[in-house]
């Protein structure tokens, strides 16, 4: 499908629509896009952010790897369209980390970073996502799709075929599919919200809503507001938080609703259960905004970053497992606000009927099944580009072994939507995710058949949670994952070129002996 020309006036976002997106920087600015490297896990991020929940406790994520990237001018053509000197830089955690040594990585675009009367068609800012664990490359658009469709705000998306030129290095050297998400700014809010004022956060490694205390900078480093918000709204976030973590039942059920939209939160919740999508509130505790809405005066969820919804995630539960996740247990461990909500009847209630209304109207061979034959039907050349570019680079292609497609989306809508179901008549309990990395995560079934590593991804978990745990307590952190990975990687580089291929990989997974 070749790249539609957008003209002004034409709508440029659409779940289908394909642009073409070319990109120049110099040398010069293109070497200064490496964010430096940033502090290790633990100590460092600990002394930036004193409240932050401890390495290892339940209120703890994986969030907030700590990058930081710089914007460097770039000329920007979309669609024949240039604009010169846009902000540009890299973008993600872990899809950074998982696309560092590639030349195709998530981008965002500020058109006036440099110079405040730039925009494209009055848009600011957008994200160009690489879907660097998402095959399929459609996991993002059709979820947000989902999410919208149940009456939960969501960034409008498209997708490009993106093309690099640095003066010596790259003369448009494709990169791929991208998939292009709008930005959650005041222009997204003041179109939801009718206004575009109030405190927009976006937590970082965190489950739940932790309650960190009474002073407003204790909540900073872990909340990451994107503006500073006042006194009043920093005081309202503090008692939504206390009201989750202190307040006893009664007091919790009288006044939850003061502070937070219930039916969107229910609606929030449901899309996330019905997706499968671990990577997120209901898991890590990121790749959400937190908005308190000055018109309502309370609190409402935004989803962010879902290339691994329909149950792509692995790390909480094999691909079978995640297509049977729990509708009344759908998160990761403890999270005191779905815990707390899930014994208020009317809530729960709420919930359920959100989730049948997803079932019945949404999870539909009408309404999703026919989005989702129209995005691979629109993608398929681009695609074919995609890999053919990432071999020629001798990168990854297909999303990788972490986000390597599990069931075909079609697959998925089908068993899902049956697993739905079959738990909302009381005739299934569904799978509950299990905690962290270990037995039934990383290393026990995380990433089972079909998961990690071809054929039988359980076979290679094993010996590969064995090389990372260092201490052979049956668990692995942070520190160990992030040095036993930098490890394996230099052992089985073995053309010393700083860079894994696809051969390289599968060979030294081959190697690793097996678990005892």
């Amino acid at each position: 499908m070749p790249a539609q020309q957008s003209e002004p006036d034409e709508p440029f976002f659409g779940l289908t629509k394909l642009h073409a997106v070319h990109v120049t920087v110099a040398p010069a600015d293109y070497s200064k896009m490496d964010p430096p490297p940033r502090p290790p896990f633990g100590a460092g991020r600990a002394a930036a952010a004193p409240n932050r929940p401890a390495l290892g406790s339940a209120d703890f994520g994986a969030g907030n790897f700590g990058f930081e990237f710089t914007y460097v001018p770039a000329k920007v053509e979309i669609d024949g369209r240039a604009i010169d000197k846009a902000g540009l830089r890299y973008k993600g955690s872990g899809t950074y980390m998982m696309s560092a040594r590639q030349v195709k990585r998530s981008l965002k675009i500020d058109f006036d970073r440099f110079d405040e009367q730039l925009s494209f068609q009055g848009i600011k800012k957008l994200n160009l996502n690489s879907g660097v664990m998402d095959s399929t490359k459609a996991r993002e658009a059709l979820a947000y799709a989902v999410f919208q469709a149940v009456g939960v705000p969501g960034p409008r998306t498209a997708y490009a075929d993106v093309t690099l030129t640095v003066p010596g290095k790259f003369a448009a050297e494709p990169l791929g599919v991208f998939t292009i998400v709008e930005q959650v700014d005041k222009s997204f809010l003041e179109t939801h919200f009718s206004d575009g004022k109030g405190l927009l956060l976006k937590p970082e490694g965190i489950r739940g809503l932790p309650h960190l205390g009474l002073d407003a900078k204790g909540y900073e480093a872990t909340y990451t507001p994107k503006d500073e918000g006042n006194a009043d709204e920093w005081k309202r976030l503090i008692e939504l938080t206390r009201l989750i973590n202190l307040a006893n039942d009664a007091e919790f059920c009288e006044h939850i609703g003061e502070h937070l939209d219930l039916d969107a939160f229910a609606r929030f919740v449901a899309a996330n259960a019905a997706l499968a999508s671990l990577d997120g509130f209901l898991g890590l505790g990121d790749n959400y905004y937190l908005y308190l809405s000055p018109r309502s005066k309370k609190f409402v969820f935004i989803p962010w970053d879902l290339d691994l919804a329909f149950g792509a995630f692995p790390m909480y539960g094999s691909p079978t497992q995640l297509l049977d996740l729990s509708i009344d247990h759908p998160h990761v461990g403890q999270n005191k606000l779905i815990d707390r909500l899930l014994t208020m009847p009317n809530w729960k209630a709420s919930y359920r009927d959100q989730l049948q209304r997803i079932s019945d109207e949404v999870f539909s061979p009408e309404v999703l099944g026919k989005n989702i034959t129209a995005v691979e039907a629109a993608l398929t050349a681009s695609l074919a580009k995609d890999n053919a570019a990432a071999e020629s680079r001798r990168e990854m292609s297909g999303g990788g072994p972490f986000g390597a497609a599990s069931v075909s989306l079609s697959s998925f809508l089908e068993k899902r939507k049956h697993s739905i179901d079959a738990q909302l008549a009381g005739n299934a309990k569904g799978y509950v995710p299990t905690q962290g990395f270990g037995p039934g995560g990383f290393g026990g079934g995380g990433f089972g058949p079909g998961g990690f590593g071809p054929p039988g991804g359980a076979a290679v978990a094993r010996p590969l949670f064995a090389a990372l745990d260092r201490d052979q307590n049956g668990k692995v952190t942070e520190d160990e994952l992030v040095a036993g990975i930098k490890k394996l990687s230099r052992d089985w580089d073995a053309d010393h070129n700083g860079e894994l291929d696809q051969r390289e990989l599968t060979e030294g997974l081959q190697k690793l002996p097996p678990r005892r």
